[in-house]
């Protein structure tokens, strides 16, 4: 059940939940049909935060730790509820401190009941000693108690803050490289773990958020085993800031390196970086198109498709190269669509090899039509070869009778790319290993000639599939 939870979440992008102490029946019952609802439809909507909000749900937060906040964005909530005379009635917020020891009293351990508060309620006596969160951090990753580690996270937490304040970027980076291993250490309790991951969460501001992106554009190429795992962590958080900075950035390692953050934020980038295919920079466009190919991002193929007749070449190829990587009917039906005629050479022929590559069973007549076109002038002869490779690689059965019709052409203007053809048609049967074929491949092969190496390399690719159990 938990998993199931987990996942419906996930889907709707909730990373982080939140019950407050005085949750109610009402707010629980309306947050539980929002994951009734189909979830494709809740980023249209403006997202499950918005949609808790147009229900008047109070008690319940999602994506939000920050107690100023939420204590903010209730209090407007209610106002508007108020104001149009609807929603359940619910009780008057109390803010700051009052509301953490409420929480603390009555020891409920929810995603706020680690915020920081002002003071710990514990003898004080270490807080009294320990003054840096260069030392804080020391006792953290010696402390094997749970809620002493949380009493320390929280003392932690407001010593960063306070260098975040002062703009101390530079001292601040290793301190929370050194919390996000202790969140990420398996050796250490979940309770730890999760109070090193809030903890994390609450320190990284804005502002240390641009410092990192920053420092990975300018240092990726050395750093980037350290900052990268900030920016998994970070998620969405980090995705705008990292795609406005690409959009600006100048030269091929400043964007290599800004790409890399953004495939470690993973599919929370996908947003952003779609964005980044209608700039008018062409490198900036063929990163985008490669980040999402990496991605892996499938819901975003109209996008790339319309990308496929942009003017730069290199545009052009990065994008079918990612059509490749994410797969699918759709994505197949996009790479065919380059063998037409229409389009430029290049991406024609990287077309056919794509397909080959995916073996895809659509692409067999496209394919066929490619070698069956009559070409004078011998134009695209380099096509009608990779194409005759593709076929083979893919071995569909469906290709026999063309490529035996093809073994027994002849071509009276250039006999020599004629016989090349028959050569690459007589491998590809071979791939194929239709059992058909044989004899007409051993009759080729002893008759000699300048495809002869060609057509025993078919029959013993041909002898190799049928001993190795092909239909």
């Amino acid at each position: 059940m938990a998993q199931a939870l987990a996942r419906e979440l996930f889907i709707r992008r909730v990373r982080r939940i939140a019950f407050l102490a005085d949750l109610t029946l009402t707010d629980l019952e309306s947050f539980l049909s929002l994951l009734s609802l189909d979830y494709r439809s809740i980023p249209s909507a403006g997202g499950m935060e918005a949609l808790m909000a147009q229900r008047g749900i109070t008690t319940i937060w999602a994506n939000e730790i920050d107690l100023s906040a939420i204590g903010r964005k209730r209090q407007e909530i209610q106002d508007s509820f108020a104001a149009a005379g609807q929603g359940p009635s619910v009780g008057e917020w109390q803010p700051g401190e009052a509301f953490l020891k409420e929480i603390e009293e009555a020891e409920i351990d929810t995603a706020l009941s680690v915020i920081p508060a002002a003071e710990f309620h514990a003898d004080g006596a270490w807080e009294q000693q320990t003054t840096t969160p260069e030392e804080l951090i020391e006792l953290m990753a010696r402390e094997p108690d749970d809620e002493r580690y949380r009493e320390l996270s929280r003392a932690f937490v407001k010593e960063c803050l306070r260098l975040q304040d002062d703009s101390e970027f530079e001292r601040l980076f290793p301190l929370l490289e050194r919390l996000l291993q202790q969140a990420n250490d398996g050796e250490m309790g979940l309770a730890r773990r999760g109070s090193a991951l809030l903890a994390f969460d609450q320190t990284v501001g804005t502002g240390m958020v641009g410092f990192l992106v920053r420092h990975l554009e300018e240092h990726g190429a050395t750093e980037g085993d350290r900052l990268l795992p900030f920016f998994a962590e970070l998620g969405s958080r980090a995705a705008a800031p990292l795609a406005a900075r690409l959009r600006c950035a100048e030269g091929v390692r400043p964007l290599r390196n800004l790409a890399l953050g953004l495939l470690a934020v993973g599919d929370e980038a996908v947003e952003p970086v779609l964005e980044l295919l209608a700039d008018g920079s062409d490198p900036v466009v063929q990163t985008a198109a490669e980040i999402l190919g990496e991605i892996g991002a499938g819901g975003c193929l109209a996008e790339l498709r319309q990308c496929l007749g942009h003017p730069a070449e290199g545009v052009r190829r990065e994008v079918l190269r990612s059509l490749v990587r994410i797969g699918g009917p759709e994505a197949e039906e996009a790479i065919i669509a380059c063998l037409d005629s229409s389009r430029d050479p290049a991406l024609r022929r990287l077309a056919a090899v794509s397909l080959g590559a995916l073996r895809s069973g659509r692409a067999v007549e496209p394919l066929l039509a490619v070698v069956a076109r009559r070409d004078l002038f011998a134009s695209t002869f380099s096509l009608k070869k990779v194409a005759l490779a593709a076929l083979g690689k893919i071995g569909d059965r469906r290709a026999v009778p063309a490529l035996v019709a093809l073994l027994g052409s002849r071509h009276w203007f250039s006999r020599r790319r004629g016989e090349e053809l028959r050569c690459l048609a007589a491998a590809a049967l071979g791939q194929i290993g239709d059992t058909a074929t044989l004899p007409l491949l051993s009759e080729l092969a002893a008759k000699g000639g300048a495809p002869r190496r060609g057509l025993r390399r078919g029959r013993r690719r041909h002898r190799a599939a049928t001993a190795g159990g092909s239909p």
